[in-house]
């Protein structure tokens, strides 16, 4: 993360108060991280074994396969994507246009960033809470296979707004109390 002009880590440096924040905060960002990997691994490996499968069912039974198999993967898929963007948001993975980033001083990127950082939380918080909206609509429908309601990509939806939305918070934290540089819990990791 680097270090201070007085040679500290900038996260461990200043008061008590400063120090459990940047701790509650890396602490939930920890969390996200290993819930979202959790969901990404065993949606993942479901979703391979579902589809694999399903083609080998198709050459097997003279029917064509699992028809179970087909409604499974359209259930699972949401929560594969909105645990990959979480994390993806966990590590600055996101398109962005850093002209004006580039261009300010140290403060004003902090400040540019909260600013861009508290448009990103409420957009999400009423992104989420329409989802919901939607999602007590679309429980009415149900699948023709395995007559589950028809709400679970919308549920998934509003859990990936609002862990965007406490990654955000986690990320505001890091950036007011560290700056820019450290705003960003995780690292790609290139092989």
């Amino acid at each position: 993360m680097g270090t201070n002009d007085r040679g500290q880590d900038p996260a461990l440096a200043g008061s008590a108060v400063r120090r459990m924040a940047l701790a509650a905060a890396n602490g939930l960002d920890r969390l996200i991280t290993r819930l979202c990997r959790f969901v990404v691994l065993v949606t993942g490996i479901a979703l391979t074994v579902i589809l694999t499968g399903n083609v080998a069912a198709r050459y097997v039974f003279a029917s064509g396969g699992i028809d179970a198999a087909q409604e499974l993967p359209e259930r699972l898929f949401p929560w594969f994507i909105v645990a990959g963007i979480a994390l993806a948001a966990q590590a600055g993975g996101h398109m962005s246009v850093d002209w004006l980033l580039d261009r300010l001083g140290p403060r004003g990127r902090r400040w540019l960033l909260l600013l861009a950082n508290v448009i990103v939380i409420a957009s999400y918080l009423v992104l989420c809470q329409q989802s919901l909206v939607v999602a007590e609509i679309a429980k009415l429908e149900r699948s023709p296979v395995l007559n589950l309601p028809n709400s679970h990509g919308y549920w998934a939806i509003a859990l990936g707004c609002l862990l965007l939305v406490l990654a955000t918070a986690c990320t505001s934290v890091r950036l007011a109390l560290t700056g820019p540089e450290t705003r960003f819990s995780l690292q790609y990791k290139e092989t």
